[in-house]
């Protein structure tokens, strides 16, 4: 049995794990991560998320176009600021326009007559560029 120096880990076991989770994040960016401006096209059938991955890029303008099948509030938890909740109306579109400054991962709320405590229905995830 190979026994490795303590020191020898110490100065490798860090550096690999970095080349690990740098790949990881480095996968799932954006193609568009270096546009200034996206829009992610997005739709809600009942209580599901569907239509473009809702991910964008740190310092983008974002605007997430939401169609929907019933009526109810919308709102994203950390960025209720640059985003206010608002109202979705059965076959209209909903537009939210901000800009990505916190980069990690947002729940998407949305509060209906079935679930006025709210319902998480997806997760925006910002990237660092």
């Amino acid at each position: 049995m190979t026994r490795h120096s303590p020191l020898l880990l110490t100065v490798l076991a860090p550096a690999l794990l970095a080349t690990f989770v740098a790949g990881c994040v480095e996968e799932g960016r954006p193609a568009d991560c270096d546009a200034a401006a996206v829009t992610r096209e997005l739709t809600l059938t009942g209580v599901e998320l569907g239509g473009d991955e809702p991910a964008v890029c740190r310092d983008q303008e974002v605007t997430l176009r939401f169609t929907a099948d019933g009526d109810g509030v919308l709102h994203i938890h950390g960025y209720d600021a640059q985003a206010s909740a608002a109202e979705f109306i059965a076959g209209e579109s909903l537009e939210l326009t901000f800009t990505a400054s916190l980069a990690g991962q947002f729940p998407i709320e949305v509060h209906t007559d079935a679930e006025p405590e709210g319902l998480e229905i997806g997760i925006l995830t910002v990237h660092e560029r």
